[in-house]
């Protein structure tokens, strides 16, 4: 009996998905340069720069609307030439530039990421309600 429980066990944590929430790259390409919320058109400007072997990229979430919808930046991806770079460690708190923009910033090792590539930044969001989204910086070089 116990010869059976085990592949069992294993058949249902393999039919409820993967334990890895992060997406593909495939997905973040996917998201959006623009993001309507609440009305809202939502755009992102990265700002990624090098200093010794910390990889940094300043966010700044931004709308033509007189407010930003309340959005907390969840994760920073960067697609490079090596793959996808996630941030180790990502701000929840962010710091207001006028009434419709939010600055975040991201950090973590290096790795894979050399300055003066183009790199694709895309960001995890969540509004109040807990929606998640995705959203994505036309384009930006590393510094």
């Amino acid at each position: 009996m116990k010869r059976l429980f085990l592949p069992l066990l294993a058949l249902l944590v393999t039919g409820c998905g993967t334990l890895n929430t992060a997406p593909t790259a495939g997905q973040l390409l996917d998201a959006p340069t623009t993001l309507n919320v609440a009305g809202n058109p939502v755009k992102a400007d990265a700002f990624p720069t090098i200093k010794r072997d910390t990889f940094n990229v300043k966010v700044k979430l931004s709308t033509t609307k007189p407010t930003l919808p309340g959005l907390k930046v969840t994760n920073v991806y960067v697609l490079t030439n090596d793959g996808v770079w996630i941030a180790d460690n990502t701000t929840s708190k962010t710091w207001k530039c006028a009434a419709n923009c939010t600055i975040a910033q991201a950090r973590g090792a290096a790795n894979g990421v050399q300055s003066g590539a183009g790199v694709q930044v895309i960001l995890g969001l969540q509004d109040a309600q807990g929606h998640q989204y995705l959203l994505r910086d036309a384009q930006a070089q590393v510094k």
